[in-house]
């Protein structure tokens, strides 16, 4: 639903904020200002008011019948020039509104055209926002979350000027500025990409999760060569209230270590989706945005489930909490696994692998490039390969566990 607001536009009149917060205009306006003052302060109300409607349209998403409202269905390159052509407005009706509302030199009625300029583009920038839900969940939830934050932060601005004289208004203005040039940056070019950016994201995280199981491994190494003085220096920490990390017991240290492995595959596993899967050419299936689409849930439930093992191998262990984390961990790559390896996301005769046949025919004479492209590995086999070494290393380390149970017993 498209939200629109009408205002005034009266001759300018000047003036500045007094110590309670409300306009104070100069006697030369004799009975004109309690008018200018009113419209100001209706047109910034009226300005929350939209940016709250906008942001309860950002939280549904785009229904079936509004969608065949649409004469022809908007590609994503022209909703992409259209999402960053109203932000630029946005930007540049925000800081006309700031200018004119300074409490240095406030001019009320100059506030009420760029006000209503702002509140029409940020209607439109939320319904543009929605019309990405045509190209998958994933880049919408970009667009709808850019939006939100714009739409929040300009509401904030109006705040400032209505409620508390401006005078926050720099701060709360650059933040507007700053999600805006964020939005711009960071808006990802088809789903595709929406995809490949969260899951570079996770990626990171992943990674951060074996480096801390690494150093789990070196620093208890370490610790065993240190002589007693750091135990009184960690009491020390313990007296100052922040605590210390356990050491690991021989036995600690050999499970963490035996989990290892089990981090290391379920982390290049994650890492090869991206080039094996997710750099071939965007195809405009709605089938394969949606297969795509179910990606990024599966990929938080992996770092989530890492996390959750992470935590489990900090001493004291508790053997139970180290195998439920394990279990989850392989049964999320599983899950992934069925997925990717699905006919619509890695057909048999993978676009991979027919890329490269064409580069090794380019390349190559008589027959040569088809050699070569034989010689290249499918990526399904290299998946299904992984996915055995994570199963493998994770019933290592249940059997493991079972076995510390049983000497414990």
């Amino acid at each position: 639903m498209i939200h629109t607001c009408q205002f005034l536009r009266p001759s300018n009149a000047m003036g500045a904020y007094d110590a309670s917060g409300s306009f104070w205009l100069t006697p030369t306006m004799n009975g004109t200002h309690n008018s200018d003052l009113e419209k100001a302060f209706a047109a910034l109300r009226a300005l929350r008011e939209i940016c709250s409607a906008a942001i309860d349209t950002l939280q549904h998403p785009l229904s079936s019948t509004q969608a065949s409202l649409l004469s022809d269905r908007p590609s994503c390159p022209v909703l992409q020039k259209d999402f960053q052509s109203l932000l630029t407005l946005v930007y540049t009706s925000t800081t006309k509104v700031t200018l004119v509302l300074r409490p240095s030199a406030p001019s009320p009625t100059a506030a009420l055209a760029p006000v209503a300029d702002l509140g029409t583009s940020l209607t439109s920038l939320a319904t543009c926002a929605t019309l990405f839900d045509i190209h998958g969940k994933t880049i919408a939830s970009y667009s709808r979350q850019a939006a939100r934050n714009v739409c929040e932060a300009v509401s904030s601005l109006a705040e400032t000027f209505v409620d508390d004289a401006g005078k926050e208004y720099l701060v709360r203005t650059g933040t507007v500025h700053d999600l805006i040039e964020k939005a711009r940056r960071g808006m990802p070019a088809d789903p595709l990409d929406a995809v490949k950016k969260l899951w570079e994201v996770d990626r990171g995280m992943l990674e951060d999760s074996l480096d801390e199981i690494n150093s789990m491994i070196a620093d208890s190494g370490h610790e065993r060569e240190q002589d007693g003085d750091e135990e009184g220096f960690d009491e020390e920490w313990d007296e100052l209230g922040f605590g210390s990390s356990k050491r690991m017991t021989e036995v600690e240290l050999q499970r963490t270590k035996k989990v290892q492995p089990l981090v290391r595959f379920a982390t290049l596993f994650h890492k090869r989706v991206i080039p094996d899967l997710l750099s071939g050419p965007q195809l405009k299936s709605s089938d394969l945005i949606a297969a795509l689409d179910m990606l990024p849930s599966q990929s938080q439930s992996i770092v989530v489930a890492l996390e959750e093992l992470v935590a489990a191998l900090y001493a004291p262990q508790i053997p139970s909490s180290i195998a439920s984390a394990v279990a989850i961990l392989a049964e999320s790559i599983r899950t992934l696994h069925a997925s990717i390896i699905a006919e619509i996301l890695l057909p048999l005769e993978s676009g991979l692998v027919q890329r490269m046949g064409v580069l090794g025919i380019n390349h190559g004479g008589d027959g040569e490039g088809k050699s070569d492209a034989k010689e290249k590995k499918d990526p399904r086999k290299w998946f299904d390969n992984c996915v055995a070494q994570i199963d493998k290393s994770a019933k290592a380390v249940e059997e493991m566990l079972s076995l510390d149970n049983a000497n414990t017993t």
